[in-house]
C-alpha cells in the first residue's frame, strides 16, 4: 500500500468488538478492490477532530458510539455536507473525504433498520406487517433517533419512547416531533413486549434482563434488537419462544454497511455506476462473512 492510497476504518470507543472490518474487507475482495485497508481505531469524542486532522489518508470512515452526534457538530463547524437522514437524526455514522469534492456525512443506520425489518418480514413469509401506525422505541441515544426515523418510514405515526433516564429523552422526543410523530416518554421497566406490533430496541446488549421483562404468553410483534452481542441472546430467545418475530441487530449492521460500502468503493476508485450495480455482490459477500464470523 502506498502512502497515497486511501485508507478506511471504523472509529469508536470501545471498538475492539466491531465486525465492520470483517464486512468491508469481504465486500472489497468481492468487487475487486485491491489493495484495501480497513482497520479499527479507538477514539473518543474529544479526540475525533484531532484524529481526522492527523490522518488525511483516511478517506472513508464508519463511526459508532460515542461519535455519531459529535460528527454532526463537527460537520456544522466545518461546513461539511450532511445528508437528510443525518440532519433529521442529529447523528452520522459515515464520513466520506474524497481528494476532490465535498466532505460528506451520512446516516446509513436508518436505511439499515428499514432494510432489516423488511428482510425479517420476508424471511417469515409474513402476509402483512404486524403493526399499524404505532411503535415502541427502546433507548434514547443516537441510534434511537435513527430508529424513530426508520419507524416513520415504516408507516408509524405514534411512538412510545421507553428510556432508562427520562432526563435524557429530550433529543429523541424532538426527533420524533420534527418528523410529525406523536411521542410519549415512558420508563423502560414498563415496556411490555407485544403491546405494539413493532418494537425497535437500541439498548446495549444486556440492558434488558430477560428474567425481569414482563413477557406475555403470546407476542404478535416484530422486535428488532440492535444489539448483536451474546448478552442479547437470552431475551431474544425468550421473545421468539412466545411467537415474536425477532430481528437480530447483526442484520441492521449488515444493511447499513452495504450502503456505506457502495460509497467507499467509489472513494477506492470504482466508477459510481459500477459501485451501485455491485450492491447485490456487496450484500452477498458481507452476508457470507457475517455467517462465518
Amino acid at each position: 500500500m502506498t502512502a497515497e492510497a486511501p485508507c478506511f476504518a471504523v472509529l469508536g470507543s470501545p471498538i475492539a468488538h466491531s465486525l465492520s472490518p470483517l464486512l468491508h474487507r469481504a465486500a472489497a475482495a468481492a468487487v475487486g478492490i485491491a489493495p484495501f485497508s480497513y482497520d479499527r481505531i479507538e477514539t473518543t469524542e474529544d479526540g475525533l477532530a484531532a484524529l481526522l486532522d492527523s490522518r488525511a489518508d483516511l478517506r472513508g470512515l464508519s463511526l459508532t458510539m460515542p461519535l455519531k452526534q459529535r460528527l454532526i457538530r463537527l460537520a456544522r463547524e466545518r461546513g461539511w455536507t450532511v445528508d437528510a437522514d443525518a440532519e433529521a437524526t442529529g447523528a452520522g455514522n459515515t464520513l466520506l473525504r474524497p481528494v476532490d469534492g465535498p466532505v460528506e456525512v451520512l446516516n446509513t443506520d436508518v436505511t439499515g433498520i428499514v432494510a432489516a425489518v423488511h428482510e425479517g418480514l420476508a424471511a417469515a413469509a409474513a402476509e402483512s406487517a404486524p403493526w399499524s401506525d404505532e411503535a415502541d422505541i427502546l433507548g434514547a441515544g443516537a441510534t434511537a433517533a435513527s430508529a424513530i426515523t426508520a419507524a416513520s418510514r415504516l408507516g408509524v405515526t405514534r411512538v412510545r419512547l421507553f428510556v432508562r433516564d427520562r432526563t435524557r429523552a429530550g433529543s429523541a422526543r424532538a426527533v420524533a416531533q420534527s418528523l410529525g410523530l406523536d411521542a410519549v416518554v415512558a420508563d423502560l421497566p414498563d415496556w411490555v413486549p407485544g403491546e405494539r406490533g413493532l418494537t425497535l430496541s437500541t439498548l446495549p446488549a444486556g440492558a434488558l434482563d430477560a428474567a425481569r421483562v414482563a413477557l406475555p404468553g403470546r407476542i404478535d410483534a416484530l422486535i428488532l434488537d440492535a444489539a448483536y452481542a451474546p448478552e442479547a441472546a437470552a431475551l431474544q430467545d425468550a421473545l421468539t419462544a412466545r411467537g415474536a418475530l425477532v430481528v437480530d441487530g447483526s442484520r441492521m449492521l449488515l444493511h447499513q454497511a452495504v450502503a456505506q460500502h457502495v460509497r467507499f468503493a467509489v472513494l477506492a476508485g470504482l466508477d459510481p455506476s459500477a459501485a451501485h450495480r455491485a450492491e447485490p455482490v456487496i450484500l452477498a459477500a458481507m452476508d457470507t462473512a457475517l455467517a462465518e464470523a
